[in-house]
This record gives C-alpha cells, structure tokens and sequence, in this order.
C-alpha cells in the first residue's frame, strides 16, 4: 500500500543526533559506574564496554544501511516486514515496543530516587511497601507529574521534544566533561594500576561477560533514529552516519567515565563508597576531583537530565512502534493515526499511561521490567541483523544510499553478536545475566499479550492484518549517480524546450503514480493535487475551504473570474488561487501537472500535452482496495463518492465532462498495458512532439 508520508519533516542533523546520544548516556554511568569496577576492575570493565560497543556498532551498522534504504516510521517494524513477512515482523517490533515501554516506565520510577539524592527528605507520606522498596505519595506524585508533562511535550511535535533532548543533553555532557576534565588534572596513575581486574564472579574472564552482559541496556537509544525516519529532513545517507556516530559517542563516553572514576578514586575508597546507603561511586569522584561537596550535586543535576533524556527518546521510539504496528493492523488502528499535531497521539498516551502506572509499583519491581527489556531489546536486534542479511540476498539491487562495505561480514558478525548477547539472557551461568523468574513472567506475560493481539488482529481485520504500508518520497534528495547522470542527458536532449504535461484521471486509474513516472523520466517537476493545495494553503487559503471546496456537490456557479470560468461563491477564493497556482507551475518550469482541470486551465498555452487516464470500473475500485487497505464494499463506496465529486467540480468548472475527448490530446485505458507500460507510452508520445533534432543539437553544442 503506497502512501506519502503523513508526517512533518522537522528534525535536523543535531536534532536525531542528541536524540539517540542522549538516550545512551542517560543515567547509568551516575548510578552504576561502581558496580561496574567493582566487578570487573578498570581493564575488566573497559573491555567489557569495548565487547558491548562492538555489538551494539555491527548492529548498527546494519541499522545505518536499513534506514537509509527504507525511511520510514516504525524502524525494525518496516526492516523486518520486507525480510521476513508479518508475522516475523510482529515479533520483531513487539519485543522493541516491550524495551522502550518498559524503559521508559522505568524512568518515571528513577526520578525520583535521584531527587532524594538532592533533598533527603524529600519521600514523605509513607503508603506501602513493594519487593522490599517503600512507596511514598511524594515520589507517586512527582513520577506521575512528571511522566505527563513528558508525554504532552511528545504529543506537541518531534521538534518540541527534540529542543528539550539538546538542552538537557548539553547539561548531561558538561557535567560529564566536568568529572573527566577534573580527574585527569587531579588523579593518580597508581589509583588504576591497583584495580586492573577483579574478578567478583570466580574467574576474570567470567567477571568480564558480567559487566558486559549490562552494555545492551547502555546502548539502547540508537535504534530511536530510524523509528522517528519520516520525521528528519537529512540526506538518507547521512542518517546512517549519524546513527554511527551517536554509537561511537556513547562508547567513548562510557570508557571516559570509567577511567575518569578509577583515576581519581584508589579500589579502596570506591569499595568504601559502594559499601555506603547511596553508593554512588561517579558522584563521590567528582567530589574528591574538585574538593568541594557541590560539585556531587552538579553531577546528580546531570544524571537528573540523563533520566529525562532517556526517557523523552524512549517514548519517542516505543510510540512509533506503535503507531507503525497500528498502521499495518497488526494491533488496534486507532494506534496507527496522527492527531492535529502530527504525532501518534493514541500511542503516546498508551506509553504514558504506561509511565503514569510506573511510580505505584516502586523501583524494586520495575528493575525486573528494565531487565526483561534489555533481553527484548537484544531479541529485536538479532531480527534486524537477521533482516539485514535476507534482504543482501534477496534485493541486492534495493536501493541503499548508506551502503555497508563487507556487507556479508558485517551481516553475520551482527547476528552473531546479537544472539550470543540473547544467549547470555537465557542460559544461568555465573558470567552470564540470565533473568530470574521474575523477570521471565514479564517476559512471559508480554509474549502472552502480544499472541493476543496478533490472533485478534487476524480475526478482527481479516486479509488486511499486517498490510504492507510503503512511503513514497517525493522530495527524494538522494540521487543515485546513473539517475543523475539520465536526469542531466534528458534536460540536455531538451535544452530550450519548455512543455507541460495535464494528467487528469479517474480515480484508481493510477493518475498520479504514472505521472510520477512520466516526470522522473524527464527530470521535470511533478505536481499532483496535494501540491497544488499546498502552494494555496501558504498563499492564505484556509485549508477547510479547500476541502468543502473539493467534496461541495450541487452548488450553484454564478461567478467570473479574470480566466472566464464560473464558480462557486463558496469557493471562489479556492478557485481563483488553484488557478493562479497552476499558471504560475507552468510558468515556471517543464512539468507535470495532475488533475485540478490543469488541461483547462492552460488551454490557451501551445506547450502543453493533455491526457486523460481511465479503467474498467473494477480495475479501479480494486486498485483503490490496495491503496487504502480496505474492502471491497467500502472501497467501492468510497469509488463512488470521489468520482461524483470530482467529475461535478469539473463540470462546474469547465462547463464540459472530465473525459470530454474535445478537450484532451489523448485517452487511455491504464489497464491496457498496465501502469508502467502506460507511462512509457506518454513519454514516448513527448519525446515524439518536443523532442529536438540532433542537428539542433549540434548547433547549440
């Protein structure tokens, strides 16, 4: 099912970047830095960051080469969908959606353990207690609070939330450059060399898995990127970079806090610390680094924002999910629909009602969730990594503006990685960070709900369950170079010559797909009614004129305009700038122009080819099942109500019927030669009139 994006394009280089930057970095390396060392020592824990980072960027990598290959909303969903069919799809996004979700309900629970950091007395009202952590109304309040400003900015706009990451990523990374920077100038080489390893589990190496059997949940935050695909404005290619860049910062920034700690603090004090009702080994580092007590708060400030970043990318990511899950019918469809702001609203509020119930339950149960999102997180790599190398295999002619060098290697090397990181989750085993019974029944009563959905899924929307939704990009910046190179030999071929091509079409005749082609081909400018609406709407037509203008049916024309055309009163303003827009396209530039009664309006010009597409009735109505995804019933209906609508505009307009073969060049059946073949036909029929003779050529070479 081909559609255009419904999304706004609204974040830049900067914006995706912070986005994925500041999820990584979030508050881990404030809150478990001292595990980390105590566990697996400095060498220990540097390798083990180094192994995670390693995974997390093969993976990546073949994250880059996917999104930039499908740009589209839904990320692992739209990748997974075209490897391995719905149902893999299903499960793919299902298990991403449980480590977003979760995370993100994890958050709202961390909160506020940090602000007791900052104010101890801050938990009042004692209410229960829970896996042995108490519950106070205080904390409930602030989550709570807190998780619905979050989700409000969300629902605002992609750019709303993308220019609160960059601020509390810019805090987050001063306070990191802080601890750092002050360790270097007042640390001691000595204080590393006496805790090169530890081995807490029995053996180094088995010490070593340990910690890096933590990196999944770290590095989770890349991967927001192409979930949000529809909404960046940057070159697909350069997505990719971008996604490989935020990895390689976030490993660099990890291995900087771990030698930042174990510089300036000797095994001693950070077990000491450890040891201690707060234990926070980052926090007391900067403290010794700057003798002063405040600079532990200005620390806390940051993982403060670290946790506000992680979040705000999370929701994020796991609304996308949703939303693309919605779109395909694979859950409810209410699920897969913008509001007025051009976000997913339903599936925002859905996470945040999610983060709403987080504070209720305590940090001691939602630590069994957060583990049991990693384990999904690693599983939705794997798909994408297998994905990945199905599609190399099957499309090797896909288009791929980043395209990965040793695609094959680095394929295998993903899923490789990938599945001995879900091993490590499933098999006990003392280096390893299988879950505990706990947390296999919330994996368990995820797995559960997502069999559900997908049953009644099945049931509820029939053939139309996990529909394929394709986004056609038509302002497609990546230009292959044979593209270019056809693009530049056709506007040489007709260099000085200025032609315009009017496609009216009845709808589900494939209009303004084979006009698509027609203008691709020639290299020239494609305008279809939806660009024609936009060019009135920022000309100062409200937008709800336009429409009523468009569904209007039996109202009564009784006005000239400046082209002799009669129109509604309702409407005239509508009229009179489609008219004026429509001039000035062609005007401007070769082109071609869909609909809109162009043919008429440029009646009186000698450069232009008008031609009227049409198919037998069922054709039509078939193809319009196809588009929107619906049946037959409702398709035909749907058939119906817009060729009523459009062929009364046109005559209402025109005086004479849409496919009146007086005011037309030519007429043609689209099912006769199928839609490309139809298109090649008019290109065949332009190059026959406009074309210029190669001793014209000649002489203005």
């Amino acid at each position: 099912m081909e559609q255009k994006s419904k999304f706004d394009k609204v974040m830049g280089a900067w914006d995706i970047l912070v986005i994925a930057f500041g999820a990584m970095i979030g508050w881990g390396w404030v809150i478990n830095s001292g595990d980390w060392i105590t566990t697996a020592g400095f060498m220990g824990s540097i390798i083990a960051m180094l192994i995670g980072g390693v995974m997390v960027f093969f993976v990546g990598l073949t994250y880059a080469e996917l999104t930039s290959a499908m740009p589209q909303c839904g990320g692992e969903h739209v990748f997974s969908y075209r490897a391995m069919g719905p149902t893999g799809s299903f499960i793919c996004t299902w298990m991403i959606i449980l480590g977003y979700v979760a995370t993100s309900a994890f958050e709202a629970t961390a909160l506020p353990t940090v602000i007791t950091y900052l104010f101890p007395d801050f938990n009042q009202v004692y209410l229960y207690s829970i896996a042995g952590k108490d519950i106070y109304l205080t904390t409930i309040i602030l989550g709570v609070g807190v998780a619905i400003l979050i989700t409000i900015i969300n629902i605002k706009g992609a750019k709303t939330a993308a220019m609160l990451q960059t601020i509390l990523t810019a805090i987050i990374a001063i306070a990191g450059i802080l601890l750092v920077v002050g360790s270097a100038v007042n640390g001691d080489g000595s204080n590393i060399t006496g805790q090169m390893w530890e081995s807490s589990t029995g053996s180094t190496l088995g010490s070593v898995f340990k910690v890096a059997c933590m990196t999944p949940f770290l590095f989770i935050g890349f991967d927001v990127i192409p979930q949000a695909a529809e909404e960046i404005t940057v070159p697909y290619k350069k997505i990719g970079k971008i996604m490989l860049l935020s990895i390689f910062l976030a490993v660099a920034w990890y291995l900087l806090i771990i030698f930042a700690v174990c510089y300036i603090m000797p095994q001693s004090a950070i077990v000491q610390e450890m040891s201690s009702q707060n234990g926070l080994v980052s926090v007391q580092a900067i403290e010794i680094a700057f003798h002063s007590p405040l600079m532990g708060k200005v620390l806390i400030i940051g993982g403060l924002c670290g946790i506000i970043t992680s979040w705000n990318s999370f929701l994020m990511g796991g609304s996308r999910a949703l939303y693309s899950m919605g779109e395909s019918l694979m859950i409810p469809k209410v699920f897969g629909k913008l509001g007025k702001n051009k976000t997913p609203e339903a599936a925002i509020i859905l996470c945040g009602i999610a983060c709403c119930i987080a504070p209720f339950f305590g940090r001691g149960v939602l630590v069994w969730l957060v583990d049991a999102a990693s384990f999904g997180c690693v599983i939705a790599y794997m798909f994408v990594s297998i994905s990945f190398c199905i599609l190399r295999k099957r499309k090797p002619d896909m288009e791929r503006p980043y395209k990965v060098k040793a695609g094959k290697f680095v394929g295998v090397m993903a899923v490789a990685m990938a599945g001995f990181m879900t091993l490590l989750y499933i098999i006990p085993a003392s280096f390893s960070a299988a879950l505990i019974w706990q947390e296999w029944v919330v994996v368990g009563t995820w797995l559960v709900l997502g069999v559900f959905f997908y049953f009644y899924s099945k049931r509820k929307y029939g053939a139309e369950f996990g529909r394929d939704i394709f986004i056609v990009d038509e302002d497609k910046s990546d230009v292959t170079e044979n593209e270019a190179s056809h693009i530049a030999a056709i506007n040489k071929k007709y260099e000085g010559k200025h032609f315009v091509v009017t496609v009216g079409c009845e709808y589900g005749s494939g209009g303004p797909e084979i006009a698509k082609m027609v203008a691709d081909y020639f290299g020239i400018e494609y305008y279809n009614r939806d660009l024609v609406d936009k060019v009135v709407e920022q000309i100062g037509v409200d937008k709800g004129l336009v429409e009523e203008a468009d569904t209007k049916i039996g109202v009564r024309y009784g006005f000239d305009t400046s082209y002799g055309v009669r129109y509604a009163n309702l409407s005239n303003r509508v009229i009179d700038a489609q008219f004026q827009t429509i001039h000035d396209f062609a005007e401007k530039s070769s082109c071609v122009i869909v609909g809109r009664s162009s043919d008429y309006i440029l009646r009186d010009r000698n450069d232009v080819l008008n031609v009227f597409l049409y198919a037998p009735e069922e054709d039509e109505i078939a193809a319009v099942m196809k588009e929107k995804g619906i049946n037959e019933r409702k398709a035909r209906e749907e058939w119906e109500s817009v060729e009523k609508a459009q062929h009364a505009r046109h005559e209402y307009i025109t005086g004479k019927k849409r496919g009146d073969r007086h005011t037309r060049d030519i007429l043609l059946n689209s099912s006769l030669l199928g839609w490309r073949q139809t298109a090649d036909f008019i290109i065949d029929l332009v190059e026959r009139k406009y074309a210029i003779s190669d001793d014209e050529v000649r002489k203005e070479a």
